[in-house]
């Protein structure tokens, strides 16, 4: 089992860029935190609710990234792509 979970991260790895590997990781993160303060609420209501805000905020973080990564995107980064393709005259 451990070695097929090893094999799903090094594919994981590979095939996904540092951006979609980051907001993964937030909103898997974000869904974690949601169950375990739902299940942590039933024990401790006080220590669920702070739980669930830094879920909350992990959710915020994936949605802030996810706005400010394709503004970039389309504003700069589609820019600098399409000068660096024309192409100059040579005499």
């Amino acid at each position: 089992m451990f070695e097929s979970f090893k094999e799903s991260l090094i594919s994981w790895q590979s095939r996904n860029s540092d951006r979609a590997k980051m907001q993964q990781t937030y909103i898997a993160l974000s869904i974690l935190l949601l169950l375990a303060a739902g299940v942590i609420g039933l024990l401790n209501r006080e220590l669920g609710q702070n739980i669930l805000a830094v879920a909350i905020v992990s959710a915020a973080m994936f949605l802030i990234n996810a706005v400010v990564w394709s503004l970039l995107q389309s504003a700069l980064l589609s820019r600098i792509s399409t000068r660096r393709v024309t192409p100059t005259r040579k005499k």
